[in-house]
């Protein structure tokens, strides 16, 4: 397994070549038609300067068995593709480690993850973690084959975004979607778990109701402010309390 991005680091003549040539290396190079076909679901809709662009800027990444990929409320610095293996996706309820913990889903080879949380710039408030609980009993962890990843980047997928607006649109109405997802086995998985601890829920309604609540993002996703909005806060705070103040002495000098 490469690191699709030699082709660029090493070799100056891609990006001087015009991007009908571009286009011609990626569609006619086995490794990258391979990758680009087994994504299709991803590519489909994006425009061909986009996929050129972000499969030539790809590198791999291998996991060991049972790993933490994206752990809970962490800021997401890449967007995975998955060349084997399979990923669980866990809630942060309980130990990950907890033996009685289950997934509430699988992503299997082609699938792809970070996406919805790069976009619109949330933490993840799911645990994706390298499948351990392979069905061969005898084999040890350290006999288990590596999951592997080819990823790119934020920096280099936003600035794609902003070069390719409507594949932007397009990658970000689905990625909204597949959070959808997400968050109703998330939800399943808690109604579950409420019901074997002997509470009764009536009439359980999903917490989409329509594309309207696609964005209703969870208190757990939301980023932590940055540097220069705290200090904007603080500022704001400043001239609140200064206005405050100069209510206070005018009701003070009313009242004498």
């Amino acid at each position: 397994m490469y690191d699709f991005n030699l082709v660029i680091e090493e070799f100056e003549f891609y990006q001087q070549i015009t991007p009908k040539m571009q286009t011609d290396l990626i569609q006619n190079t086995r490794v990258f038609q391979e990758f680009e076909k087994s994504f299709n679901h991803f590519f489909d809709e994006c425009e061909r300067g986009f996929t050129n662009e972000l499969i030539i800027n790809m590198y791999c990444r291998i996991y060991t068995p049972g790993k933490t990929v994206i752990s809970y409320k962490s800021n997401v610095k890449e967007l995975f593709f998955i060349r084997q293996g399979i990923v669980e996706l866990y809630t942060n309820e309980g130990s990950e480690d907890s033996k009685d913990k289950q997934p509430i889903l699988y992503l299997p080879k082609f699938s792809y993850f970070g996406d919805y949380q790069i976009l619109y710039n949330l933490k993840s408030n799911i645990v994706f973690r390298t499948l351990s609980n392979y069905a061969q009993e005898n084999k040890k962890m350290s006999e288990l084959p590596d999951i592997i990843f080819m990823c790119i980047c934020k920096n280099n997928l936003m600035n794609l975004c902003e070069l390719f607006p409507q594949t932007a649109e397009n990658i970000k109405r689905k990625s909204l979607e597949r959070r959808k997802r997400f968050m109703q086995q998330k939800d399943a998985q808690k109604s579950k778990k409420k019901e074997t601890q002997g509470n009764t829920i009536n009439d359980t309604k999903s917490a989409f109701n329509g594309d309207d609540d696609l964005k209703n993002f969870q208190i757990d996703e939301e980023p932590e402010k940055s540097e220069n909005q705290k200090e904007d806060m603080k500022q704001y705070l400043s001239k609140l309390n200064k206005r405050i103040d100069t209510l206070v002495g005018a009701l003070s000098e009313a009242e004498k």
